[in-house]
C-alpha cells in the first residue's frame, strides 16, 4: 500500500480550491486533482504493507506540534502538468517536514524522496492532467483573473491511502494537533 502524510486544510480554503478544480476539470480536463482532498504534502508517499504504525507515530508526533500558521498565496506550475496554490515557506513548516523525515529514517528506515528535504516545494495540488500544452497554457491564462491569498491556521495532518489510479486517494486518518499554549 501507499501512504502520505499531509496538512488538511480549513474549510474556506478547501472550498476555494475545490471551486477551482471543478472549473478547471470541466473546462479543460485537468481533473486528477479531484481525486484528493485539498492538502499540503509533508511527506510524499512511500510504500508499507503495514497502516497502524504509521499511524501511531503521527498521532504521537501531533501531541507534540502547537498548530501554526501558513499562507498560500498566488498559483504556480509544475512544467506543463501540474498548477498549484503556493505555500510560502516559513520555520514550523520545514522543521515539521524534516522532523518527520528524520524519524521516519531513524524509526522505518524510510529514505526521503527526491523531492524533500533541501529539494521541497510546499504546495497545494489545484489540478493535474494529462493534456495538451495548449490547454494547460489556456488553464494558466484562465486563472489570471483569481488573486488567491489565504492565511490561517494549521490543526489537522492527515494520512492519505492510495486505493489505485481508479479510486485515487483516501484521507483514512485525521489527527489534531495536540500542543496548546497554557
Amino acid at each position: 500500500m501507499d501512504i502520505g502524510f499531509a496538512i488538511l486544510l480549513e474549510d474556506e480554503y478547501h472550498n476555494y480550491a475545490r471551486k477551482l478544480e471543478l472549473e478547471l476539470c470541466e473546462k479543460f480536463g485537468l481533473c486528477w486533482g479531484l481525486k484528493q482532498s485539498p492538502h499540503i504534502t509533508i511527506k510524499v508517499p512511500f510504500e508499507t504493507d503495514k497502516l497502524s504504525p504509521f499511524v501511531e507515530y503521527l498521532e504521537s508526533l501531533a501531541k507534540e506540534i502547537r498548530p501554526f500558521e501558513v499562507k498560500l498565496e498566488g498559483f504556480n506550475y509544475f512544467g506543463n502538468k501540474v498548477i498549484f496554490l503556493d505555500v510560502k515557506e516559513n520555520s514550523p513548516l520545514k522543521d515539521l517536514h524534516f522532523r518527520i523525515l528524520k524519524d521516519l529514517q531513524s524509526k522505518f528506515n524510510i529514505k526521503p524522496h527526491e523531492l524533500e528535504g533541501k529539494n521541497v516545494k510546499f504546495h497545494s495540488t489545484i489540478a493535474t492532467g494529462d493534456v495538451t500544452k495548449e490547454k494547460f497554457s489556456k488553464a494558466k491564462t484562465y486563472l489570471k483573473k483569481y488573486h488567491p491569498k489565504f492565511r490561517f491556521t494549521i490543526n489537522t495532518l492527515g494520512i492519505f491511502y492510495f486505493l489505485g489510479e481508479d479510486a485515487g486517494w483516501i484521507i483514512v486518518r485525521r489527527i489534531k494537533l495536540g500542543k496548546n499554549e497554557r
